[in-house]
């Protein structure tokens, strides 16, 4: 009679069994939506860093498209200085006021990519 046991303790090992299941089971899902989270977080990051990256992109191309017109513009302003020198002030004039619309183009840029 050693192997009979009473009902009461039989039940009370089943719940207990049945609870620790409860929680395992609780516990992995808690675990699962961490690692989830973890997972959405570190994908939004990394969309934003490429995103930034992308914005350094559009900024730098527009700066040194900008410099390389404004260098040509400044050249083709010296060469026709050079073939009419009556002209050149007319002509710094309009190299200096082409020049700031170039500047404010990039600034343009610049304000609506980091909108």
């Amino acid at each position: 009679m050693s192997a009979i046991e009473p009902y009461a303790s039989k039940f009370r090992s089943s719940t207990l069994s049945a609870t620790g299941d409860r929680l395992a089971r609780r516990t992995a899902h808690e675990l699962a939506a961490i690692e989830h989270a973890a997972q959405v977080r570190t994908a939004v990051v990394a969309s934003a860093g490429e995103i930034q990256q992308a914005k350094i992109d559009a900024v730098a191309q527009t700066g040194a498209y900008a410099m390389q017109q404004a260098a040509l513009v400044a050249q083709v302003q010296q060469q026709l200085a050079l073939a009419a020198p009556a002209a050149a002030g007319d002509l710094d004039f309009l190299k200096t006021m082409t020049v700031m619309g170039i500047g404010q183009i990039v600034a343009d840029t610049c304000r609506a990519v980091n909108q």
